[in-house]
């Protein structure tokens, strides 16, 4: 008799991940963590047929959409999930990303705003501050953003990209020579970050300092950013 409950467990285990291997919605999570797009909104279309209501389906369908290039999909997505579950900071973050992309940048600071409202520094408001800074450089305000990313940098000091996006802020400004130190940092904090090696070299060349800036450029190159091909040909060769 004692052997009975150990006879159980098993049996339950294997009746709920039967259920859960018949729930299309599953089925539609696993197709969206094997990248399988395509096959992820066939799926969550046919449990929002039969379930309007379910709004993470609405969720992981316009992540899907958004994955396959259809902007105008995943914001008609998102803007259901978030009509459904409207506290769900994630969807709302999630909606303000697709926004930017499709360059509606007040309604995406909206949505960013509400995010930093109820989760300041938490993190997905500093996941907002990053978004929300990119909005105002966007938007050509990046004496805001260079707040943002001031405030990021106090917030998270060990975080590299934190410090790598002030940077580049502050080289857009003219301060060539604080971006040197932030990206100098970000570096330190993250050596594969190819960005700040990008943005180290064209401060660098603003400063006239052209000999270092190479050595950026080529590293950029060969951590495969070939933004930097102009620079390397006119610069460097």
């Amino acid at each position: 008799m004692r052997t009975l409950p150990a006879l159980i467990a098993p049996l339950a285990t294997v009746v709920v991940l039967g259920q859960q291997a018949a729930d299309p919605f599953v089925e539609g999570l696993t197709a969206v963590r094997q990248q399988e797009h395509r096959a992820a909104v066939e799926i969550f279309t046919e449990v929002l047929a039969q379930r309007p209501e379910h709004a993470r389906a609405w969720y992981y369908r316009g992540l899907s959409r958004e994955a396959l290039g259809d902007g105008t999909g995943a914001l008609h997505d998102l803007d259901r999930a978030l009509l459904l579950e409207p506290g769900d900071l994630n969807i709302r973050l999630r909606r303000a990303e697709a926004l930017v992309r499709a360059e509606r940048f007040e309604e995406a600071e909206a949505d960013l705003g509400a995010i930093l409202s109820a989760a300041p520094a938490q993190a997905i408001g500093l996941h907002a501050r990053y978004t929300r800074g990119q909005v105002l450089v966007a938007r050509g305000d990046r004496t805001a953003a260079l707040e943002q990313y001031d405030e990021l940098v106090r917030l998270v000091p060990t975080d590299a990209k934190a410090w790598c996006n002030r940077g580049l802020v502050r080289s857009t400004l003219g301060e060539h020579e604080a971006a040197l130190a932030d990206l100098a940092h970000a570096l330190s904090l993250d050596p594969t970050l190819v960005k700040a090696f990008g943005g180290r070299a064209r401060a660098l060349i603003a400063l006239g300092r052209t000999a270092e800036a190479c050595a950026d450029i080529v590293k950029a190159r060969e951590l495969g950013d070939a933004s930097l091909d102009e620079l390397l040909i006119v610069h460097c060769l």
